[in-house]
């Protein structure tokens, strides 16, 4: 989840994909060799010349029938029309390096996207569960997990907590709502706690750990139906909504500044002594600014958070490339490799395994990074749907509408979950 995944999306309009039938990866077959090594394209977003220069001549090294072709196409938001365009076009390459997992769904309508159920089992396996768990879509695995994951955490100003007499950060949403009142200093226009608002993306996503610690979920399990309005959704909105207009406790304007909608300067400028947000907040944090990171608060039937995946999927081109593909991918999932990737990126792996990898070891002992890397075990992933960002732009029009006083929490998500499911019976 990077910032420029944080900032507004709009939705992309998309027209008919090229058909063609998809086969299986196992049916492509190679002779490859160190004399005659089979090349192939990989697209990504997320990587520049440097590093793409690295990971090639690595993979290379380590595989002498394979040469790898890295190629920096677009930044997050410009990435997928550039690849619906390629795919329409035929020239489109054989692996793609994804920031937005939801944009898979989309290009498996093509026919060209290659399912890799059988392939990567092992290593899928070892993933985090709620990582794992928003591969598939509709019974098929349509990518692999990266590392270079991001999920979100409490944090704290240590100042203003030791003013305010709190000895410790809060551990579950029931706690932060007293802490927040206790921190909120209206004549210094200081407020305990940051609720988001705006019309990005950013707000459902910072808003769904609070559901899916309630017990709530954002979909039914086919993906066909939204079920975020129910108890669980409705009490987790109100969360919110109390803070901002019952306890007063949070601001009621928003601090999104240059598409940063999870606003950054809200905390380092001392504006709100708490908030939820990413490890990239650390690099906006001025060194005088005495603070910590904690867990994401509990609900009520336990703990959760967001995670920002890195997603790698399989393009159907000829059999010799498909086939050095499925190397590839596995190359960049192995532990050893993905330690690599999530310590140049100063993200976080994908897997327990990688977690204990020599090179992240030494990342554990940072501040903040064993609080993000421990969330992973129960954080979840946004659904992998072609109707993801309607639904999520339907949640984040109502929840604003509920923290404005407009609707009530329980009208808001009614009416979310309606257009939610027009949209979701539209894809």
């Amino acid at each position: 989840m990077g910032r420029t995944t944080r900032s507004k999306l709009t939705a992309t309009a998309l027209s008919a994909l090229a058909a063609g039938s998809v086969i299986g990866i196992g049916m492509a077959t190679t002779t490859a060799s160190a004399a005659s090594p089979v090349s192939f394209t990989y697209w990504t977003s997320a990587w520049g010349a440097s590093e793409i220069a690295t990971l090639d001549s690595q993979f290379d090294a380590a595989n002498p029938g394979y040469k790898a072709n890295g190629e920096y196409i677009a930044q997050s938001d410009e990435y997928l029309p550039k690849v619906i365009a390629a795919i329409k076009s035929g020239t489109y390459p054989t692996v793609l390096v994804d920031q937005n997992p939801s944009d898979l769904p989309l290009l498996e309508q093509s026919g060209k996207l290659l399912p890799l159920n059988s392939d990567l089992t092992s290593l899928t396996n070892a993933l985090y569960p709620g990582i794992k768990a928003s591969l598939f879509y509709r019974g098929e695995q349509l990518g692999m997990a990266l590392a270079e994951e991001g999920d979100i955490a409490l944090f704290y100003n240590k100042t203003d907590f030791a003013q305010a007499g709190i000895p410790v950060p809060p551990s579950n949403w029931s706690q932060l709502a007293a802490d927040a009142i206790k921190l909120t200093v209206p004549s210094a226009k200081r407020w305990g706690f940051y609720v988001p608002t705006g019309d990005a993306e950013w707000i459902s996503y910072d808003w769904e750990p609070v559901l899916w610690g309630n017990g709530g979920s954002l979909l039914n399990a086919s993906q066909t139906k939204a079920t975020f309005d129910s108890a669980a959704g409705v009490s987790a909105l109100a969360t919110w909504v109390n803070l901002v207009r019952t306890e007063k406790a949070a601001p009621t304007a928003s601090f999104e500044t240059g598409g940063n909608y999870d606003a950054p300067t809200a905390f380092t400028s001392n504006a709100v002594a708490m908030i939820t947000d990413g490890p990239w907040l650390e690099g906006d944090i001025p060194s005088s600014l005495n603070y910590g990171v904690a867990p994401y608060p509990s609900g009520t039937k336990g703990p959760s958070t967001n995670i920002g995946i890195l997603v790698t999927a399989l393009f159907k081109t000829t059999p010799a490339q498909d086939a050095a593909g499925v190397p590839f991918i596995k190359w960049l999932a192995s532990p050893k490799e993905a330690a690599y990737l999530a310590e140049t990126s100063g993200g976080l792996p994908s897997s327990p395994a990688q977690l204990s990898q020599p090179l992240l070891k030494q990342d554990e002992a940072k501040k903040w990074y064993s609080v993000f890397s421990g969330e992973e075990q129960f954080g979840q992933v946004r659904p992998i749907t072609p109707a993801y960002t309607a639904v999520s732009t339907d949640l984040w029009t109502e929840i604003n509408a509920a923290i404005a006083g407009k609707v009530t929490p329980s009208q808001a998500l009614a009416t979310a979950a309606k257009e939610a499911d027009q949209a979701l019976a539209s894809s």
